[in-house]
């Protein structure tokens, strides 16, 4: 028996465990190892799973989703609980060249998903958007940035990072940002002019029923979130073929297709990324999880 606990974006989850269901089925046929997947529920009042696995030092097998969970671990835990293995599942050389490989060898990106700005073109011209991050500090966006419930993964990341990056103007101005809903109600009201400016992941960005949202590039990189593999020391060696099967074309493909950004080699990018020279926010691993410690206390 193998455990995977699975925590990545509601709009992706349900057909990634549909597909890794599938895959695992055959996996046990070969292996005579029978794989439970179980997810994280998307509701505030419920204790992290991943969390709960900490707090009985019953880690999974396989650790799939956003690396964020990895951020509040105590010293030493990383290296006493995970496996390292460097090198395993190469990246492609555009994530390569910014520093995505961790070389300790612990997380392993499978996806970066892009956060993206939008804004409803009806509300404002060309010249009147934000053209950087730090332009949404500015005062004149006092309560008109719309962002997802401050529970969600877009509004934390977003928020932990604007912190860090331009902590004394985003002290002073983090009311320009107000939660509410969901992504796709989020979507909806900026579609519908109720706010000028928007933020969510970049698949939900590029929806909008009535057509009036355009997405905005900010010179200085989109934030984003990677979704990683990360094994147990207790997993057995043949779980790396579940990794192998993340990476293959079928999931990377899919992924792709959403405008998020595939990890794997070869792997052809939406035209919405490339277009935009797929310009993310990145500064290494270290200062990842540095950036998101306490990130639910500190926005």
């Amino acid at each position: 028996m193998a455990r995977i606990l699975l925590h990545c974006p509601l709009n992706i989850s349900r057909s990634l465990v549909q597909m890794m269901e599938e895959f695992c089925r055959e996996f046990n046929e070969k292996h005579n190892i029978e794989v439970t997947i179980e997810t994280q529920p998307h509701r505030p009042s419920e204790k992290s799973l991943f969390e709960a696995c900490v707090e009985k030092d019953e880690m999974p097998d396989l650790t799939v989703g956003h690396v964020d969970d990895f951020a509040d671990l105590p010293p030493g835990y990383l290296a006493g609980h995970f496996k390292s293995i460097p090198g395993r599942f190469p990246i492609r050389k555009e994530l390569a060249d910014m520093g995505w490989t961790d070389h300790n060898g612990y997380f392993h990106p499978f996806v970066v998903i892009p956060f993206a700005i939008f804004y409803n073109q009806n509300s404002l011209g060309k010249n009147d958007i934000p053209r950087l991050w730090e332009d949404l500090l500015d005062e004149q966006w006092a309560g008109k940035i719309l962002m997802p419930d401050a529970f969600r993964i877009v509004s934390l990341v977003v928020k932990a990072f604007m912190k860090t990056d331009f902590p004394e103007d985003f002290d002073k101005m983090k009311t320009n940002f107000v939660h509410q809903g969901s992504p796709m109600e989020v979507i909806t009201a900026v579609d519908e002019g109720r706010y000028p400016i928007g933020i969510t992941n970049i698949a939900f960005a590029r929806i909008s029923k009535q057509k009036n949202t355009r997405i905005i590039w900010p010179a200085d990189g989109l934030f984003c979130m990677p979704q990683v593999m990360v094994w147990s020391r207790k997993a057995a060696d043949p779980l790396f073929e579940i990794g192998d099967f993340l990476m293959s074309r079928e999931v990377q493909t899919y992924l792709s297709l959403q405008s998020f950004v595939p990890v794997a080699p070869d792997i052809p990018m939406h035209k919405l990324v490339t277009d935009n020279q797929c310009n993310l926010r990145w500064k290494g691993w270290h200062s990842f999880l540095e950036a998101l410690k306490g990130r639910r206390s500190a926005v």
